[in-house]
C-alpha cells in the first residue's frame, strides 16, 4: 500500500528546530509498523505556514499528487490533526478531496479511522483544533486591544516612527530621528492648502518620503498617511473598533493640523492648487528686461529630443542687434531670485516689531474665532443633552410620543442650525490660523516660503517686497533692489539698538536703497 504524509510547522523557530524532522520520522515509523510504503519523496513539508488557510503550497501539491495517482495512493498520514487544519470547514473540504481520490486520512497520535467511532473522533478532534485556534486568536486580539487602550502600539511602526517601549514595558513607537522630521514637514506643508493628494505624492518624494525601492509612493499610501491619526498622537486600529485613544508616543503634528488635512481632503477647506502659471511666477507684471525696461515673457520651447526648456525672454530685444542674450532658463532666474529673498532677513529687533504690529493683531482675531467655536460647541452639547432628557421623559411616561416628536423636531432644527454655524466658525478659525502660520513662516525664511507657496501667494510676496518689480540683465542677473517702504518704516520704529540689515550687498548685486 502506497502512502503520502503531510507535516507542517507555523513559525520560523519551529522550522529551525526539530519539529518537522520529528513529525517526518514519526510518520515514517508509523507507516513501517503498518507495513505501508512511504517513499521519502511522498512526504510533503510546509515550513512556516499557518493551518488557518487551505492554500498551503505543499498541501496543495500533496492533493494534486493524490489526484494524479488515484488508485495507487490509499493513505494520507499526519502526525496530528491540527497539523492538517485548524479550521473544521477546511478540514472537511480537504478530507472530501482525499476521499474523492480514494485516500483515507490517518493520524499517528490520534485514534481516527473509517469506522463510525473513528469518524466521530476525527470530527471532535478537528473541532477542538479550531476551538484551540480561536481561543488563541481571541487572547491575542484581547491582548492587543488592551495595549491599544493603554495608548501603546503593538503593530509595526508606521513610516516616520520606530518601535519602542515605555519604562513600564508597554510596546509603543518613537519618532524616527530623520524620517520623523520629514513626515512633520510633509504633513504641515500639506495643511497650507497648496496641494491635492496627487500633488502631495510629488511633495513627499521631494522631501525624501519614498517607497522601499526609492520611488514615489502610491496615491493610496499618501492618502492613508494624511488620514492616519497616529501622527497627531492618537491610537486607532481595527482592534479598537472605531474608538480612538490618546497614545503614549510623541505626536509629529498638532491635532489642529491633522483635522485641517482631513478637511482639505474632504473638500471642506479652500485649496490653492497649482497651475501652469506656477512655472513662471515672475513674468507679466514683475520681472523687467534690463535692456528695454519692458516686462519679460516666458515659454517652454522643445529641443531636438522633444524635451521642454522653460525660459524667460524679452520679446522686444534682439540678440542680433544688442549682441547680448535676451533669454535664459527659468530655473536660473528662480535660483537667483531665491538668493535675493534669502538676503531679506529680519533680525531680532525688527522681528519683534513685526510680531507686535502685525502678528499680534491677527492672533487677537484668531483668539476671538476660537472663542466663537468654543461657544458654539457649548451650545451644541447643551442641545444634545436636552434632546437626551426629552427621550428619558418619554421612557418615564412623563410626555406622550407626539409631544416627544414635536420637541425633538424643534431641538434637531436648532442643532442643524448650530452645526452650520460650527462649520463656518471652524473654517473662519482655520483661515485666521493659516494667516498667522504663513506669516511666521514668511518672516522666518522668505526664500523657502516663496519656493513652497502656490503661485497666487508667490506673486503676493513679490508685490509686497518689491512693489516696483525687478530688472533683469540676461547676462549679469538682477539689477538694483528696492524694497517696500513698509520695511523701511519697520526700521525707523525699531529700537536703535536693534541694528541689522535686511538686504546685504554682495558680489553680483548693486547696493540696496540707502537706509536699508
Amino acid at each position: 500500500m502506497e502512502c503520502v504524509a503531510y507535516v507542517r510547522v507555523s513559525t520560523d523557530e519551529q522550522v529551525q528546530g526539530t519539529s518537522l524532522d520529528m513529525q517526518q520520522k514519526a510518520c515514517f515509523d508509523f507507516a513501517k509498523a503498518q507495513g505501508w510504503k512511504l517513499p521519502k519523496e511522498n512526504i510533503f513539508r510546509d515550513e512556516g505556514e499557518s493551518a488557518k488557510a487551505a492554500n498551503r503550497p505543499q498541501l496543495l501539491a500533496m492533493l494534486e499528487y493524490c489526484r494524479q495517482h488515484k488508485g495507487s495512493v490509499e493513505k494520507c498520514i499526519v502526525w496530528k490533526l491540527d497539523r492538517f487544519a485548524r479550521n473544521s470547514d477546511d478540514h472537511v473540504m480537504i478530507r472530501a478531496i482525499l476521499r474523492k481520490n480514494g485516500v483515507s486520512l490517518v493520524s499517528v497520535t490520534e485514534p481516527i479511522d473509517d469506522s463510525p467511532t473513528g469518524k466521530l473522533m476525527e470530527t471532535v478532534l478537528s473541532g477542538f483544533a479550531q476551538f484551540d485556534n480561536e481561543v488563541r486568536t481571541f487572547r491575542t486580539t484581547e491582548g492587543m486591544k488592551k495595549r491599544l487602550e493603554q495608548g501603546g502600539w503593538p503593530h509595526d511602526a508606521p513610516i516616520g516612527y520606530i518601535k519602542d517601549r515605555t519604562a513600564q514595558g508597554v510596546t509603543t513607537i518613537a519618532p524616527h530621528p530623520e524620517m520623523g522630521k520629514k513626515l512633520t514637514m510633509f504633513l504641515e506643508t500639506f495643511s497650507t492648502g497648496q496641494y491635492t493628494v496627487k500633488q502631495a505624492i510629488d511633495l513627499a518624494y521631494e522631501l525624501g518620503i519614498r517607497n522601499g525601492k526609492g520611488g514615489k509612493r502610491t496615491w493610496q499610501t499618501v492618502e492613508n498617511t494624511l488620514k492616519n491619526p497616529i501622527y497627531a498622537g492618537f491610537i486607532e486600529s481595527k482592534y479598537t473598533y472605531g474608538q480612538r485613544y490618546v497614545g503614549l508616543h510623541r505626536a509629529l503634528i498638532s491635532e489642529a493640523t491633522f483635522n485641517k488635512n482631513l478637511r482639505i481632503m474632504a473638500g471642506k477647506q479652500k485649496l490653492f492648487t497649482r497651475n501652469d502659471e506656477a512655472d513662471y511666477p515672475l513674468r507679466r507684471d514683475f520681472l523687467r528686461c534690463g535692456y528695454c525696461g519692458k516686462f519679460v515673457t516666458a515659454s517652454a520651447p522643445r529641443g531636438a529630443s522633444g524635451i521642454k526648456y522653460p525660459r524667460y525672454s524679452c520679446m522686444y530685444c534682439k540678440t542680433s542687434i544688442l549682441g547680448k542674450k535676451v533669454s535664459i532658463a527659468s530655473e536660473t532666474v528662480h535660483d537667483e531670485f531665491k538668493k535675493i529673498l534669502a538676503r531679506v532677513q529680519y533680525k531680532e529687533g525688527r522681528l519683534k516689531v513685526f510680531k507686535h504690529i502685525v502678528l499680534e493683531r491677527w492672533c487677537d482675531e484668531y483668539d476671538e474665532a476660537l472663542k466663537s467655536v468654543h461657544q458654539i460647541n457649548v451650545e451644541l452639547e447643551a442641545l444634545k443633552s436636552e434632546r437626551s432628557k426629552v427621550n428619558r421623559k418619554f421612557t418615564r411616561d412623563e410626555i406622550t410620543y407626539a409631544e416627544k416628536q414635536e420637541i425633538i423636531k424643534d431641538i434637531d432644527a436648532e442643532i442643524a442650525d448650530f452645526m452650520t454655524k460650527k462649520i463656518e466658525a471652524d473654517e473662519y478659525a482655520d483661515q485666521k490660523e493659516q494667516i498667522v502660520d504663513n506669516a511666521i513662516l514668511f518672516i522666518k525664511d522668505p526664500s523657502d516660503f516663496w519656493n513652497r507657496a502656490p503661485v497666487q501667494i508667490q506673486k503676493s510676496v513679490q508685490r509686497t517686497l518689491f512693489p516696483r518689480g525687478l530688472a533683469y540683465d540676461f547676462e549679469k542677473g538682477f539689477g538694483t533692489i528696492e524694497l517696500n517702504e513698509s520695511y523701511l518704516l519697520l526700521q525707523k520704529i525699531a529700537s536703535k539698538d536693534a541694528i541689522d540689515s535686511i538686504v546685504v550687498a554682495t558680489g553680483g548685486f548693486e547696493p540696496p536703497t540707502p537706509g536699508l
